[in-house]
């Protein structure tokens, strides 16, 4: 991984467990630790960014906030 590009790191919440547990079963090679509370990829967080958004699309999944 480049040195400048910022590595994937979020805090655990129930959501975001479910939308990583399903991004890690869609997309293969993604690779998914917790530790101390957080979540980690061995994607940056671009890459990740992109999985992420690549899950909800083909699973029909929209945020709504509000």
């Amino acid at each position: 991984m480049d040195s400048n590009k910022k590595i994937f790191e979020v805090k655990k919440t129930f959501g975001l467990s479910v939308l990583l547990k399903l991004t890690r079963k869609t997309i293969d090679g993604i690779e998914i630790s917790e530790t101390d509370g957080k979540y980690r990829s061995n994607l940056d967080l671009d890459e990740m960014n992109r999985a992420v958004t690549r899950t909800m699309a083909s699973h029909n999944i929209q945020l709504k906030i509000g």
